[in-house]
């Protein structure tokens, strides 16, 4: 089937005169049967391929070409409406000088680097994070900056689209006074970060130096230096030669400490003359404890930082799954398993029609959210295998999901708690209220969206967006024709531009339409008429359940382990995944088949990678 198939791989060098061969085995091809939909005039699905002019262009688009084999291979491309169609052996040899880069690249017989992370801004759910855990305000200082945009491979976290902006800077400093007025106005807080009071004004500055240089080592997530603390001791003396107290007189120095780009902005620093180098135990510390709690490192995590301790295999194993049980660490459930997965889109992108599905309220939304994030939780914590992400005989349920799901076991109560699933569908995402709902529009369910997000969310094979004639679907599946929403799509599945693509998508998400738009079971549609749910994978292969779907995936947890090994790595370094990366996605997928995948030994292997621990000169 489309998402399980395997191709062959041939051995080839990477020498000069194989990148040559590469230009001349795939050139005519691609100006013969591809680049006239494909290239500068005219790009369909986004797809560009006149600029595939090299070796080094292959490999930097070789998630590319790995759809260009499947493509070809099963004669989707070129379309059959062209004039001139490749030959079998023409299929054959380029398909085979494409096949051999991918099967280099993923083994790794390729020069491999650590990659490169630029500066890192943090982002807003990590500055609300860090100011809690460094001053200990309770509330979301960072809920009016703007949002973050996603990059890479879909987060929030990315260097490259943290940008920052006057507006952004004028937003830092209001939320850094509305921070430090709020521990003033607490006597238990200003105690606590005020905690060296002079006994006379002779003293004064030594205390503040106390105060200052704790609060900057973990702000700046490092040792400090006497730079680091001139100009903080300088705020402090001009308050002091105003005449303010010594309390008063912290005031501006605590402000100025959340406005510096030590703070605001990760850094990772060079080394000069090395193309490769380990980052240092406080890098470490700092990657390690944004990645699994979007924070700031811990006391413990800085005592070993400080003692060059942090980065032994055997300390770092131990650190990470002390970690995965602290409460913080839900901060991964929420912000990397609800952006890789979607349900975070719960919290206020989705809208389904309120005369329509009058029984989603604000209780369902915030239900079905969280049971994403304590089914996740429960994942991490556990150490359950990755594969229960697809299906399994439980999930987190309250009184509104209960009901919603009609669960044979009732939950009272607000509070989500773990119950048994008697209904085969119900398991895994793909019977999750939040990604049902979440892939669907206001008035309907979408096969469309369904099966565009298993494909890219699940198996890691985005389908390429629609091109700009492929014509609209209606919004409402209560249509005046008669024909179901299964008809109406098979309809425009006739048109020549669509066809091949929908052939990919459709069945998968045929295949989940006995869950209406808010994720209910249902056997009939708003027409009244029988659910059919049936479908054909391309290979001939058929299901007519969301359970055996669920199994036809699991078939491919290999491919879905390699999508969620891509997915974590991203997330983890904040940056965008290059083609020396594939080799490590390889090995850890490897090493988590041989143990059923289970999702300590992932976020382990991730935790002790090359691209995680180092760091290259270039990208």
């Amino acid at each position: 089937m489309h998402f399980l198939r395997t191709i062959s791989f041939l051995t080839l060098s990477f020498s000069g005169a194989w990148a040559d061969d590469f230009v001349a085995q795939t050139r005519p091809f691609l100006e013969k049967h591809c680049i006239s939909c494909h290239g500068e005039d005219k790009q369909k699905g986004d797809i560009v391929l006149h600029n595939l002019n090299s070796l080094d262009d292959a490999l930097k688009k070789h998630r590319l070409l790995e759809n260009i084999i499947d493509q070809v291979h099963h004669e989707d491309m070129p379309p059959d409406d062209q004039d001139v169609l490749p030959s079998d052996e023409e299929r054959k040899k380029f398909i085979a000088t494409l096949t051999s880069i991918t099967d280099r690249i993923k083994s790794g017989d390729i020069p491999q680097r650590a990659g490169r992370t630029t500066l890192r801004r943090l982002n807003r759910n990590e500055y609300n994070y860090t100011v809690r855990d460094l001053f200990g305000v309770t509330y979301n200082p960072g809920k009016d900056f703007p949002a973050d945009g996603a990059g890479g491979e879909g987060f929030d976290n990315m260097a490259d689209a943290l940008f920052s902006s006057p507006t952004l800077l004028e937003k830092y400093l209001q939320a850094a006074k509305k921070v430090v007025a709020s521990v003033y106005a607490s006597p238990t807080l200003k105690s606590k970060i005020i905690f060296a009071t002079p006994e006379k004004p002779s003293q004064n500055k030594a205390a503040a130096e106390k105060v200052l240089s704790y609060h900057a080592t973990l702000a700046y997530r490092r040792r400090v230096s006497g730079e680091d603390m001139a100009p903080l001791l300088n705020a402090f003396a001009k308050g002091q030669q105003a005449g303010f107290s010594y309390e008063q007189s912290m005031r501006a120095p605590l402000t100025a400490l959340l406005i510096n780009p030590r703070f605001l902005f990760r850094a990772e620093h060079d080394q000069s003359g090395q193309k490769e180098w380990r980052l240092t135990d406080f890098e470490i510390a700092t990657r390690l404890s944004y990645f699994l709690w979007s924070s700031m490192p811990d006391r413990e995590l800085f005592r070993l930082a400080d003692e060059g301790r942090l980065s032994e295999p055997a300390v770092l194993k131990a650190q990470t799954l002390r970690m995965l049980t602290s409460p913080k660490a839900t901060a991964f459930s929420r912000h990397f398993a609800g952006q890789w997965l979607g349900f975070k889109k719960m919290i206020d992108e989705v809208q389904p029609d309120p005369e329509r599905f009058p029984e989603f309220n604000e209780e369902l939304r915030n239900s079905m959210y969280h049971e994403g994030i304590d089914y996740f939780t429960h994942l991490v914590r556990e150490n359950r295998p990755l594969t229960e992400l697809i299906d399994s005989n439980y999930t987190f349920a309250n009184a509104a999901l209960s009901k919603h799901y009609n669960l044979r076991e009732r939950v009272s109560g607000k509070t989500l708690k773990k119950v048994t699933l008697h209904n085969k569908n119900r398991g895994g995402l793909l019977g999750m209220g939040a990604i049902l709902t979440a892939t669907s529009l206001p008035l309907r369910t979408s096969p469309v969206h369904r099966g565009v997000w298993i494909l890219d969310s699940i198996l890691g094979d985005p389908a390429p967006p629609p091109p700009p004639n492929a014509g609209e679907l209606p919004e409402d599946d209560t249509q005046a024709s008669g024909l179901t929403f299964r008809e109406q799509l098979t309809e425009h599945r006739k048109n020549p531009t669509c066809a091949s693509c929908h052939a990919r998508i459709d069945p998968l998400g045929f295949g989940l339409e006995n869950y209406d738009a808010i994720g209910r079971w249902r056997e009939k549609d708003a027409n009244g008429k029988p659910i059919d749910s049936s479908a054909v994978l391309p290979g001939d292969i058929k299901f007519s359940t969301p359970y055996e779907l669920k199994q036809l995936v699991l078939f491919g947890s290999e491919k879905f382990a390699r999508n969620a090994t891509r997915k974590m790595i991203s997330y983890a370094t904040g940056r965008s995944l290059e083609y020396y990366d594939e080799a490590v996605i390889s090995k850890i997928v490897a090493k988590l088949e041989e143990k059923s995948y289970p999702m300590h030994e992932l976020i382990l292997e991730v935790v002790q990678s090359r691209p995680f621990l180092n760091r290259s000169a270039t990208r």
